[in-house]
């Protein structure tokens, strides 16, 4: 079926769609998001039930990516409902501490053995923004290192090689660091030193090389789909434990691998972790954890906190009450 033949029975099936899509670029910056932008128009969903997807034109679909993985247990799951629909019912926002968020903190605790304590924020690029600025307030040096092609959010520190243009790339065993996103800060590469994927001998040469700069490395377990050796990343963490350096490991999608994420399938354990997607059962959610020395440092109740965090959504309990349901849920 050629191309345009193809694009054709895609107009023809979605009319509502298009219109929709239409009546929008007046008003809207291109699609919703960027990741929902496909040519030559998106499609506009009605509604969600289990794993099926309805669009504006009564069209059925099977939805194989639950949301960018944040419907794990699918689309309108009723644990998930009668959880919102209870904590709705009690307040949205209340602008305080509600318990809620202690009941999940717990749970994460629990099912992660490398987690002293957890911080809940309003997204994954929120809690790899406060890990990093931990890391480097605990181990007052400046610089991360992460690895070519993992995306760990939209901030300055951590946008940069996801997807380097080839000519900029520097050479497979030594990357270059090559922002990504337009707008960056001019010099905010200058910062980053860029790993290589599934090459031990290489991470190990590079890392010693800027120990004493460092403060932490970064690793995404599961990046896109970068087929990623586990002893891999096993041997990442040796490595980080020899040079005294802190590993930051973003579990935002990997922590569907298991009961306790992607490190207790392969038996590690970072010094940090970021979460995201799951954990808030569909909602906007977000949250960094790790060891008791390091996350002290965001406490705020004896004094001065070291690193400030907050947020007028941080811990929001809607999320948090999907989130304890999305976690009792499949834990059950």
């Amino acid at each position: 079926m050629s191309h345009n033949t193809i694009e054709t029975k895609y107009r023809d099936l979605t009319p509502t769609s298009r219109q929709m899509f239409e009546d929008g670029r007046s008003v809207n910056a291109g699609a919703a998001k960027g990741a929902y932008y496909h040519a030559p128009y998106p499609i506009t969903l009605r509604r969600g039930q289990g794993c099926e997807l309805e669009d504006v034109d009564s069209r059925t679909y099977i939805d194989f990516s639950n949301h960018h993985t944040s419907q794990v247990l699918g689309h309108n799951h009723p644990a998930i409902l009668d959880a919102i629909q209870t904590q709705l019912t009690d307040g949205i926002a209340l602008g305080a501490a509600t318990g809620i968020e202690t009941h999940m903190a717990q749970m994460m605790c629990d099912r992660v053995p490398s987690i002293d304590r957890i911080r809940f924020v309003s997204s994954g690029t929120e809690a790899t923004l406060h890990a990093v600025r931990l890391a480097r307030a605990f181990s007052g040096k400046p610089k991360i290192a992460k690895f070519e092609g993992g995306y760990h959010g939209s901030h300055d520190a951590v946008e940069i090689s996801v997807a380097p243009p080839f000519e900029s790339a520097g050479e497979a065993a030594e990357p270059s660091a090559v922002a990504t996103a337009g707008g960056m800060a001019p010099r905010a590469h200058e910062d980053i030193i860029i790993l290589p994927y599934n090459d031990e001998e290489n991470v190990e040469r590079i890392l010693s090389r800027h120990r004493d700069e460092l403060a932490c490395v970064m690793l995404d377990p599961k990046a896109g789909i970068i087929p990623i050796r586990p002893d891999f990343i096993q041997s990442v963490r040796a490595i980080t434990k020899e040079l005294g350096l802190l590993l930051i490991l973003d579990e935002i999608v990997g922590f569907r691998q298991a009961k306790g994420g992607f490190q207790s399938h392969i038996d590690i354990h970072p010094d940090l972790t970021c979460f995201g997607k799951i954990i808030g059962g569909g909602f906007p959610v977000g949250a960094f954890g790790g060891r008791a020395d390091i996350m002290d440092l965001v406490d705020n109740t004896t004094g001065s906190s070291s690193v400030f965090q907050s947020g007028t959504h941080s811990g929001h309990a809607v999320a948090m009450a999907a989130g304890c349901a999305t976690l009792e849920t499949l834990t059950s």
